[in-house]
């Protein structure tokens, strides 16, 4: 699986996601407990840069970022993490904080499944409709489905929070985001609107 083609497919999405920000969304709440949409913006860059920097072995660039450069220094830690992502960094192990030490590729797949629910936050924060590439979600199921289920990946100061139940008919993103502990936005059901 070329997991390198399928994050630059989240990433791409992610970045049209984060250019659309206005200057008044960025204090937004988020499905991501605790977090606005700037402190996803923002985690999502540190991840490019850490990332980038530990695959070509080399010192991190950290980009100063205000709500006016977001955009730019999101577009810019991508393209760089994208860049750094060769066959040799696939192959060598990484030390990955709550993870422990994996392989380049299991980094990478982490953070593909990471950079594609963060784009579901950031649409439902700014209440836009999200919609899912099947592909690429079902996908990162697949990857999140791998996650250890116990602390220090899962919980209260965890990666992840614990899982939570998918509704019935759930498609892959759905059941992606539950996996990973967000819930659906309610929807009134045909009971509650007669």
């Amino acid at each position: 699986m070329d997991f390198l083609a399928l994050t630059t497919r989240a990433h791409h999405a992610t970045r049209t996601t984060i250019t659309g920000i206005g200057a008044d969304d960025w204090d937004r709440s988020t499905p991501c407990a605790e977090w606005t949409v700037r402190d996803i913006v923002e985690h999502l860059i540190d991840n490019n840069e850490r990332a980038a920097a530990r695959a070509a072995d080399r010192p991190r660039t950290t980009r100063s970022t205000t709500v006016d450069n977001l955009a730019a220094a999101y577009e810019e830690s991508s393209a760089e993490f994208l860049a750094a992502f060769d066959d040799q960094a696939l192959k060598k192990t990484f030390d990955f904080g709550k993870f422990g030490p994996l392989p380049g590729k299991n980094v990478l797949a982490v953070l593909f499944a990471d950079t594609l629910v963060h784009d579901w936050d950031l649409n439902t924060a700014l209440g836009r409709e999200h919609r899912w590439d099947d592909e690429l979600a079902t996908v990162a199921l697949g990857v999140a489905s791998r996650f250890p289920d116990g602390t220090p990946v899962r919980g209260p100061g965890g990666a992840f929070d614990h899982a939570v139940e998918a509704p019935p008919g759930a498609g892959a993103g759905e059941r992606l985001i539950a996996l990973l502990g967000r819930s659906l936005p309610s929807t009134p059901s045909d009971k509650d609107i007669l």
